[in-house]
């Protein structure tokens, strides 16, 4: 199964047209597409005016068909009136583990991701609306990524199971493009993500599996845990993304 995030930033004030465009075509044209069991349109807690598509997928071959008969073509171009155009320029963290400065285009971000953790139809688990997605992204050392995969389904999963306010977990995997692993937690308010983050839980599990994680992580996450340190865990330079779910529907 494949999970699939389509980023975008809203024109100011089209917000609301967007959303509706997405509920009345994208979302149907969607449910029509061979093999898709999901989709949803998410809003960055963030920041209000960045969207993300969330689609759920049987095959990688079905993701790759519906995009080669132009049916995601259409369904941007559909959108595309209510999207920001230009570019802007942000610091990242480049892949060998260095701060770079570079243009970042407001074009919409593709990324399609094979499921590790939990292969059961995760369409069952996402609520259409009243629940929150958080996003952590990882980069892992070579050579421990499956170290860190059993590490996240044998230790923290069950954690997190048992976290007050999330609904669900599960592992996505990018090692082959520059070493990344993503956890995506499902959540039922944004009150049970900040205790959960501030509150001690997101370091321990962070500190399992500390020694996987690329060296520059394991240096911040060193001086983190000294002694007046005036930065927490969530500060570090790991991509963390918050959205609540704004429309959605199971397909299949």
């Amino acid at each position: 199964m494949y999970i699939r995030l389509v980023e975008a930033e809203a024109r100011q004030g089209k917000a609301p047209a967007l959303e509706s465009v997405y509920e009345e075509y994208v979302v149907p044209n969607l449910e029509a597409s061979d093999g898709c069991m999901f989709a949803g349109l998410l809003q960055s807690v963030e920041q209000k005016n960045m969207y993300a598509s969330l689609t759920l997928w049987e095959s990688k071959k079905k993701l790759h068909d519906y995009v080669e008969a132009g049916e995601y073509d259409k369904n941007l171009k559909k959108v595309k009136p209510y999207l920001e155009a230009g570019s802007e320029w942000k610091i990242r963290l480049s892949r060998k583990d260095t701060l770079e400065y570079g243009p970042v285009k407001k074009a919409p971000r593709v990324k399609s991701y094979p499921v590790v953790s939990d292969k059961q139809l995760l369409s069952d688990r996402v609520a259409s609306k009243n629940s929150y997605l958080r996003v952590l992204s990882l980069q892992i050392h070579p050579g421990r990524e499956k170290e860190f995969e059993k590490i996240y389904i044998e230790e923290i999963q069950p954690e997190l199971e048992k976290t007050h306010g999330c609904r669900y977990s599960f592992l996505v995997d990018n090692t082959s493009h520059g070493n990344e692993m993503i956890s995506i937690t499902l959540w039922d308010d944004i009150e049970s993500i900040k205790t959960y983050e501030t509150g001690g839980s997101f370091s321990r599990l962070i500190g399992k599996v500390k020694e996987t994680l690329a060296e520059l992580y394991q240096w911040k996450m060193t001086l983190e845990s000294e002694p007046g340190s005036p930065r927490s865990a969530t500060s570090m330079e790991m991509d963390i993304s918050k959205f609540t779910f704004v429309t959605g529907k199971k397909f299949r």
